[in-house]
């Protein structure tokens, strides 16, 4: 693949990471354009700047975007992982749907989900039940206390 396609695909991930969640906050948008402009020394092409402002979310497809890297080294993958994460970390929100992109991104990858440490925030679903159950369950009564 050449490098412009592979810079495409690249900015698709990084676009799809800040509409995870269903909002383009200006602050990842300006992450996305740093980032970029950082990697391309300092100048977006226009041909680049174009796909960008005509990013369509809807018709993003994250698998195709991220065969682009699929053969490129772990660690070179888990960086694309921390570019992704650090577009989520522009809006300063923690958000369920981002780590939930993050994690479709690691797999699409193929890279193990312990790629992701302290890229996500892991929720246990089993342990907030049971952290539900500890809070709101009474606690017992005292000795006697139904006695009259």
């Amino acid at each position: 693949m050449a490098a412009t396609d592979r810079t495409q695909a690249l900015i698709d991930l990084l676009l799809g990471a800040a509409y995870a969640d269903q909002h383009l906050d200006d602050r990842e948008a300006e992450r996305v354009q740093e980032l970029l402009a950082y990697m391309l020394d300092g100048k977006i092409p226009t041909e680049l700047e174009m796909q960008i402002d005509t990013f369509d979310p809807e018709a993003f497809d994250l698998a195709r975007s991220a065969a682009a890297f699929k053969g490129d080294p772990a660690a070179d993958r888990e960086h694309l992982l921390s570019l992704v994460a650090a577009v989520h970390e522009a809006d300063e929100t923690l958000d369920l749907a981002e780590d939930d992109y993050l994690q479709q991104l690691c797999a699409a990858l193929g890279l193990p989900a312990s790629a992701l440490g302290g890229l996500t925030v892991k929720v246990e679903v089993e342990e907030i039940k049971t952290r539900y159950k500890k809070v709101t369950t009474p606690p017992p009564l005292p000795p006697g206390a139904l006695k009259k």
